[in-house]
């Protein structure tokens, strides 16, 4: 006899399997939905899924995607370009294409090695292979940090960038030969990107000399956190970078000291291209420092004679308050704001045009910081109740408001209403966050301490909120003992580690208000 009950769900079964089709990516979330659940429960958890994807899909519309997918970090959903979206180096790109004759920017990258066929060169120029003594291999690192300089589409925060220099170095050796072939060069660079670091003090010597030829040196300023910035880096004339993640908190490993001039966002999660051409996510310190080192080429597309003290003031004063900088003894560097940084040197631009002595005295005026806020319309602003999806250029209205007067925190609100409607957790608590900083700094530490403990109860080892233990609380201590008890978590070695390091720092409780 004919079993109704199994022809149903044998239909049910063949209908799964045509949606899981169609899903890709979240068919994980529909097959989890017919595991262990109730016939109700199923079907919720069918909806949710199906929410997610009619999220994604629509998703599109206001923010660009490319062929990228939705990056899954820790609890949340992060939009594929975020670092880019965070600093507004598309806002800055599309601005720049409306300005005629702008010139290319004589830029060189030092680092491990590159593969020449996937980086954007506007001319020939010899580019060193990554090695391995003498056997040549993929220069994956250094083509990441080129396409996030110059590379096709959203990748990139610059499209007025020429390479002049790509050479391979190495934090020890390598930098004296770089040096020496730029002197030679007939189109020296305006600015050099090196994300690999030193570990010679002899390279800080010839940071001072590059530095007196009037080329801006851009390092990252590594991911050996919690030691500091080494002296000889610290001492170096160069614009220091470190790394903060998609919520907006300084990435774990990211290093600092009171020589730090800004923080731009990477983490492990920055979208970028590899030696193979491919898409794939980067970051830490070294996918940090060409968002900055891109920027500034643009800053000095229009004013040449810009100097490294200017830029290094520029970034300073643009920059977005952190949260790190609420409680932190010594960094208080601020998160990379490209697109205001921009809009500053093109206010200046408009007023001196390339003159180094009217620019020097108009960085010191308080007015050129300052941007009138646009009004928004009836859709943007009622976005948090209507749950309303904003068009693209809805969004970079309120985007570009929101960069020109971040201490403006009803902008940060509506960005975190719309990335949350959209079904982008990370990026929505990436805006909250930034509202809390100037609102609610206590609100902001409870949160991070949530975060914390939920980081090691589901083994989020790197997470951010595990960085700054001074700003957590005894929750996070009964969470390692969870772990040290074998229930859940971390492993047991990285519980007993941050259990030791939580007791032997003191305690920091932030105000309600500032």
């Amino acid at each position: 006899m004919t079993n109704p009950a199994g022809i149903h769900g044998a239909r049910q079964l063949l209908s799964l399997g045509f949606v899981v089709l169609a899903l890709g990516g979240h068919a994980q979330c529909i097959l989890k939905a017919h595991r262990g659940l109730s016939m109700k429960n199923k079907k919720s958890r069918i909806l949710a899924c199906l929410l997610v994807l009619l999220n994604t899909l629509r998703a599109g519309a206001f923010v660009e995607l490319e062929k990228r997918h939705p990056v899954e970090v820790e609890d949340g959903r992060l939009t594929p370009f975020w670092a880019q979206e965070y600093i507004g180096a598309d806002l800055v790109k599309e601005e720049m294409r409306q300005m005629p004759n702008l010139p290319r920017v004589p830029v060189a990258v030092y680092d491990v090695g590159f593969e020449k066929e996937h980086i954007n060169l506007a001319f020939d120029i010899p580019v060193d292979r990554a090695m391995n003594g003498n056997r040549p291999m993929k220069g994956h690192h250094g083509t990441s940090v080129a396409s996030l300089i110059n590379g096709q589409g959203m990748v990139s925060v610059s499209e007025v960038v020429n390479y002049v220099q790509l050479k391979r170095v190495s934090p020890a050796v390598f930098y004296f030969g770089a040096v020496r072939e730029l002197k030679d060069l007939p189109v020296k660079p305006q600015v050099i990107s090196n994300s690999m670091g030193w570990t010679s003090e002899s390279v800080l010597e010839l940071a001072t000399e590059v530095d007196q030829m009037g080329i801006i040196w851009v390092m990252a300023a590594g991911n050996d956190h919690p030691n500091e910035i080494a002296a000889h880096e610290r001492a170096a004339p160069v614009i220091s970078v470190g790394s903060y993640s998609p919520r907006g908190l300084q990435t774990l490993s990211s290093q600092e000291s009171e020589q730090l001039d800004i923080l731009a966002p990477a983490d492990e999660y920055q979208a970028a291209i590899d030696g193979h051409g491919q898409e794939v996510l980067f970051g830490e310190t070294s996918g940090a420092t060409p968002l900055v080192s891109g920027s500034i080429a643009n800053a000095k597309a229009l004013i040449p004679s810009l100097s490294r003290a200017q830029i290094e003031s520029l970034i300073e004063r643009t920059a977005i308050r952190s949260f790190h900088s609420l409680y932190s003894e010594k960094n208080k560097a601020g998160l990379f704001n490209a697109y205001r940084f921009f809009k500053v040197v093109q206010r200046l631009h408009s007023v001196c045009g390339t003159s180094a002595s009217c620019v020097q005295a108009q960085m010191d005026k308080r007015q050129n910081y300052l941007f009138d806020s646009s009004a928004l319309s009836p859709r943007i602003q009622s976005v948090c109740k209507s749950r309303n999806s904003l068009s693209k250029e809805e969004m970079k209205s309120l985007r570009a408001q929101y960069l020109l007067n971040a201490e403006q925190t009803r902008y940060a609100r509506l960005l975190a209403c719309v990335y949350r409607n959209e079904g982008y957790s990370i990026n929505a608590d990436y805006y909250e966050n930034i509202a809390l900083i100037h609102e609610n700094p206590q609100a902001l530490q409870n949160k991070v301490q949530t975060q914390a403990v939920q980081a090691v109860l589901q083994g989020y080892t790197a997470s951010a909120a595990l960085r700054d233990l001074q700003i957590l609380n005894d929750s996070f201590r009964e969470a390692l003992l969870k772990v040290l008890s074998g229930e859940t978590g971390m492993e047991e070695y990285q519980g007993r580690d941050l259990l030791k390091a939580y007791e032997e720092t003191g305690r920091v409780v932030l105000p309600a208000a500032l």
